[in-house]
């Protein structure tokens, strides 16, 4: 994990007093790991979700079961949901999801290696898929993760 990028993220959104939340589902808490990592976090992050099963994600998120069963919980429509999910819930100006697949095996026929990731700001809602076949299961979770710092990044600049 970039070190530098997630400091820079964290600093930035507490600079421009931005609230961030996260559901997590692959990486399992490890993003809202990394925001806590950096002191000062607490003014931005109040808290976030990992919603690994399915039916924590409705219960938790609001994502309608049919829509997992429509599209599979490794796609663009869950991780837009979660990240909206997790938004309304807690009041975030900002929020990001993960749903995939890190292996070693791969899910619903989606390749081990294979994620979205959503993000919630300023009233528009998108989500990235990352395919990363190649990388161990750890490896894949940090992977999604920087990727989504550096989306943040990127929103921030």
């Amino acid at each position: 994990m970039d070190a530098k990028l997630v400091t820079y993220v964290v600093e930035s959104l507490i600079e421009k007093n931005i609230s961030i939340t996260a559901a997590e589902s692959l990486t399992g808490g490890l993003f809202q790991s990394e925001i806590t990592s950096v002191p000062g976090s607490s003014g931005i992050f109040t808290g976030g979700f990992v919603t690994y099963s399915d039916d924590v994600k409705t219960q938790l998120l609001g994502v309608p079961a049919p829509l997992i069963q429509q599209y599979g919980v490794v796609s663009y429509e869950v991780a837009v949901a979660m990240a909206q999910g997790a938004q309304k819930t807690l009041h975030a100006d900002l929020a990001v999801s993960f749903t995939g697949a890190a292996g070693p095996a791969g899910l619903e026929g989606e390749t081990a290696g294979t994620a979205w990731i959503g993000i919630s700001f300023q009233g528009q809602t998108d989500a990235y898929e990352l395919y990363r076949p190649e990388l161990a299961r750890n490896d894949f979770r940090e992977a999604c993760c920087e990727f989504a710092f550096q989306k943040i990044s990127d929103e921030l600049l």
